[in-house]
């Protein structure tokens, strides 16, 4: 409930409660005065003659009812509203924020966005052929590497970071059981894999198959089956029980090697 005025024979009891009305000849101490816009300070009885008066309420009043007058984006699907005009200067419509700075507002035919999709696509594409026969030369370089016996230890290295940045596989393969290979496909294409060292060389197969869309009919009699082979074409083993940790134990294949998989009959150990 609101507190009532004191008088001014009562201002002496509460000195620093409330606030006295300006209203001449009034001075009432009112505990819960009313503040008008013009930051003027009344009691009830004289805020209300006043409010009707003021002429910098009236104003403010005024300039809320401009306010009200909202610009809607012309965005296509956006109903952001905005009280600044923002125009575009070729078609002299107003957007919202996020769409001030869309590339045109005059749409373009489908020739004219191919155009300029391939305009920019310009330099993207330059780049990824130069990154191509970049990739090329270290590829050369790397495998001639391997087959000196001197170099082959730091080329392997060098291969094996660059699989790791790019490579393939499950994310549920622990980093500590990861094995990766450059796997040479039947395309002549290349694909960066990781696989578990706890895998079988069946298991392997079947994943390698799936993960570069390889038709797989190892289960399949009389069918070519997919095996994996060495760059000196030899087979990796043919044994298809044969666990991955056990080959790179002996040695037979190294963590960062490149490895075939081919099409090949059931009795077939060396590539052509």
């Amino acid at each position: 409930m609101r507190s009532l005025n004191v008088s001014n024979s009562s201002n002496m009891e509460l000195p620093s409660v409330g606030a006295h009305c300006c209203q001449e000849n009034c001075n009432a101490l009112d505990f819960l005065p009313y503040v008008c816009t013009c930051c003027k300070t009344f009691c009830l009885e004289h805020f209300t003659a006043h409010s009707v008066d003021c002429q910098i309420g009236d104003n403010v009043v005024s300039e809320l009812k401009k306010i009200e007058n909202f610009l809607t984006c012309s965005e296509e699907g956006c109903h952001e509203r905005s009280i600044i005009p923002l125009v575009c200067q070729n078609c002299s419509k107003h957007f919202c924020v996020k769409h001030r700075h869309i590339g045109e507002c005059v749409k373009k035919t489908e020739d004219e966005y191919k155009a300029a999709r391939e305009i920019l696509a310009i330099p993207t594409n330059q780049f990824n052929a130069a990154k191509a026969n970049s990739d090329r030369e270290i590829n050369k370089k790397i495998e001639n590497a391997m087959k000196n016996d001197n170099k082959r230890k730091l080329a392997l290295k060098v291969q094996l970071m660059r699989l790791k940045s790019k490579a393939v596989g499950l994310q549920s393969i622990p980093p500590t059981e990861r094995v990766y290979f450059n796997i040479l496909l039947p395309s002549k294409s290349e694909k960066a894999v990781y696989v578990s060292n706890v895998w079988t060389i069946g298991r392997t197969i079947d994943y390698i198959a799936e993960i570069c869309h390889l038709k797989n009919n190892n289960n399949k009699s009389g069918e070519l089956k997919l095996r994996l082979f060495k760059t000196d074409k030899n087979i990796l083993s043919h044994v298809m029980s044969d666990s991955i940790k056990n080959l790179i134990d002996s040695q037979v294949i190294l963590d960062g090697e490149s490895i075939i998989i081919e099409y090949v009959s059931d009795n077939c150990v060396v590539l052509n």
